[in-house]
């Protein structure tokens, strides 16, 4: 059964989490149904969160290679003197916009209340007894799909300042809430303010890369359930093999014009997780 936990695991939270359906909010639906309201976190999650980021690495390699020497090449402009940000190549400005992106999750830091960080008070919607809120915010995911699906190619782009900002505070809201996406939502907001496709589902995919390195770290840290050895092994490479083959067929996907089927599904299971909820609410009282 360990053992079987570990692929299928692997194999919906890659899923869940590359195409803008949301992993946290289908965990959500499992957990209410299992009556599981504790919001503790399994060490498995977290190495599974861990393999999906080396999936997302493999397959955007060359993307990669290429923002790890800019990266590097730029902390060496700096100590040199010599950093030009009025000039700037493509792809330093792409990374540097990523880096600003990233910055935002740092809230997450700050207390609030005794124990509890910011993080925490977005994450105990998902453990709340009731589906309401998470249909809500998968109904409003799959809105903003097929809203960001009309304006690509339509609209002038900000500048690269303000398109960091903005992705970073959107990046800062969807990842802790149930039924939200960061894929999604940087995508969408990406499309929206003006990047093309292409660009925008990149820099979703590289932003959770970052994010699914730390946040696998971390709950392997604090996991109260344990993984073998096994398990460990399994979920590694699946998930990564899974992680490699969803964010290609993402790009197909998107390339294809079928985002649109994507968005279909989160608004019909947001309907029925809002009906639920709603049940849910009346029987409790």
């Amino acid at each position: 059964m360990s053992i079987l936990t570990a692929i299928f695991q692997a194999l919906a939270q890659a899923f869940s989490w590359i195409f803008p359906i949301s992993e946290s909010g289908h965990s959500a639906i499992f957990h209410d149904f299992a009556s599981r309201f504790s919001g503790a976190c399994s060490k498995l999650t977290g190495v599974i969160h861990i393999g999906i980021a080396l999936g997302i690495f493999v397959a955007m390699f060359p993307l990669f290679k290429k923002l790890f020497v800019n990266f590097f090449g730029c902390i060496g402009d700096v100590f040199k003197k010599r950093l030009d940000l009025k000039n700037v190549s493509a792809v330093r400005q792409f990374m540097l916009m990523t880096v600003l992106s990233l910055v935002p999750m740092l809230f997450y830091l700050i207390p609030v209340g005794k124990s509890v960080n910011i993080y925490q008070v977005f994450n105990r919607f998902s453990y709340n007894g009731t589906l309401l809120d998470e249909g809500v915010c998968f109904a409003l995911t799959g809105v903003l799909i097929l809203f960001a699906l009309t304006r690509i190619n339509k609209v002038n782009p900000l500048p690269p300042l303000f398109q960091a900002l903005v992705l970073g505070a959107t990046a800062f809201l969807a990842v802790p809430t149930a039924g939200c996406s960061l894929v999604a939502g940087v995508f969408c907001i990406g499309v929206i303010i003006g990047m093309n496709k292409k660009t925008a589902v990149k820099y979703a995919l590289v932003m959770s890369f970052v994010y699914l390195i730390v946040r696998g770290i971390i709950e392997i840290v604090i996991g109260v359930t344990a993984v073998s050895v096994v398990q460990i092994i399994i979920a590694v490479i699946l998930s990564a093999a899974a992680g490699f083959f969803f964010v290609r067929l993402l790009m197909y996907v998107i390339k294809k014009h079928m985002l649109n089927y994507v968005a279909w599904y989160d608004i019909s299971i947001g309907v029925i997780c809002i009906l639920t909820g709603i049940v849910e609410l009346i029987v409790r009282k």
